[in-house]
């Protein structure tokens, strides 16, 4: 993933949401956008990604439990996340989609919590108001809210769908045997999983309030697809060539008073 050369440089679906923060005006751009775009073109002036995130246990765990998740899903869901696509009109928007749904066609995005907090405060506010409480009580909403938009204009989907998986009790011992058997030097990076013991990683007890997964679909507004493209056209020209040149020859002011809102 840190060499992906679609997503170096690029704006991408999982930061994507910073894009969409504004100035005391709320006209401009917030500091969190400007900020991401400084990323982008460090990233672009290296030639490769500024971030180590692959060694990163929460994102071990959730990669890891993906594919089981799916399992779960049944036959109409598929996996993509392996796949990055790129946006067909501006080739510096790419995103790598969890997965999708055939009929609607959705787009799917997995969250496997590596502590319980975060999964009960993502399953409390999703059964209490779907996606917009989600938005509104957990820390990471609005970055899950704006990836799903981004996916669902990538994959040309309407309806988009957070899945958010815990296992039980009772799948831990499969889930140890599957870091077990990671194959190559990725191994290593899952050590922490296989070797675990009974209360080092999160699960549900079986039987008990909360289901191990939990689907909140929700149609994607056509209003917020349009500000997200908006948004990302703008950002786009203050984005870099390689050789430090502006890809846009547009002025862009930027507000030194920028904040998030």
């Amino acid at each position: 993933m840190i060499n992906n050369i679609q997503r170096i440089g690029n704006f991408t679906s999982s930061e994507i949401g910073a894009l969409l923060t504004k100035d005391r005006s709320g006209k401009g751009f917030g500091a969190p956008a400007f900020t991401y775009i400084g990323e982008k073109n460090m990233e672009r002036r290296l030639g490769r990604s500024l971030t180590e995130e692959i060694a990163a246990r929460p994102l071990i765990w959730g990669k890891l439990l993906e594919g089981r998740t799916f399992d779960l899903l049944g036959l109409e869901y598929y996996l993509t996340s392996k796949d990055t696509i790129v946006h067909p009109e501006i080739n510096f928007w790419s995103g790598s989609p969890d997965g999708g749904k055939y009929n609607p066609k959705t787009v799917v995005d997995i969250k496997c919590p590596i502590t319980l907090k975060s999964f009960c405060q993502l399953v409390d506010a999703g059964r209490a108001g779907g996606i917009e409480q989600i938005r509104e009580d957990h820390k990471d909403g609005e970055k899950y809210y704006w990836q799903l938009v981004s996916n669902a204009i990538l994959t040309g989907s309407d309806v988009a769908e957070l899945i958010v998986y815990m296992p039980y009790e009772s799948e831990m011992p499969d889930i140890r045997m599957m870091a077990q058997n990671v194959p190559g030097e990725d191994l290593s990076k899952h050590y922490f999983i296989a070797m675990a013991g009974q209360d080092d990683l999160p699960f549900l007890l079986d039987g008990g309030f909360y289901q191990n997964v939990n689907v909140f679909s929700f149609k994607v507004p056509k209003t917020d697809k349009d500000a997200l493209t908006d948004a990302v056209r703008r950002a786009g020209k203050m984005l870099i060539n390689s050789d430090g040149s502006l890809i846009s020859k547009e002025p862009v002011i930027k507000d030194a008073n920028a904040l998030k809102i």
